[in-house]
């Protein structure tokens, strides 16, 4: 089977915000960064309107009120983050092959070509895959896959048959997209 397709910075940065928001190591240190963040607020505030002498119910409900924010929006603040610094990423000259046409062969072993770029991986590298709206992520390591758009596909059928043999050698079915 060969798919020919175009990986675009949209295709990276959709790749990221899945990762992001699936990955269970990332989304704890959101909410220890959200905890943190707000009962620093909170408790920081109220010691610091208690040593001015300016502790009043209104500055106990002003801080309850940043530290909600701050509690709600740190994962809109950081999904953001990790949308910019993608892109910044892709727009660095040393990673322009990044982006472009790629040809996916799977064969005896996965074969990725794109320019300046040639990979060979064996069907046991291949630790988990995971997909969005639009795309399959074949994870070869903890933080990198192969992105590969629904649209490199002629149907469904295709679609599944790169399915079954990508997913052939993962024994946990947990690991499957």
């Amino acid at each position: 089977m060969e798919l020919h397709y175009e990986i675009t910075k949209q295709d990276y940065i959709d790749f990221s915000l899945n990762y992001f928001e699936n990955n269970a190591m990332v989304q704890r240190s959101i909410l220890i960064t959200r905890i943190a963040t707000g009962a620093l607020v909170v408790l920081g505030g109220t010691a610091l309107m208690y040593w001015v002498k300016g502790l009043s119910v209104l500055s106990v409900l002003v801080y309850l009120a940043l530290a909600a924010l701050c509690f709600f929006g740190t994962p809109w603040y950081m999904k953001r983050k990790v949308v910019k610094n993608t892109a910044r990423i892709l727009n660095n000259a040393r990673n322009k092959q990044l982006c472009g046409p790629k040809t996916l062969t799977l064969g005896e072993e996965i074969d990725l070509k794109g320019e300046n770029e040639h990979t060979t991986y064996a069907y046991t590298a291949v630790q988990r895959t995971a997909s969005d709206a639009g795309h399959y992520y074949v994870f070869v390591d903890e933080l990198s896959a192969i992105i590969v758009p629904f649209t490199a596909f002629a149907d469904e059928a295709q679609k599944q048959d790169f399915y079954n043999r990508i997913t052939a050698n993962i024994e946990d079915e947990a690991l499957k997209c």
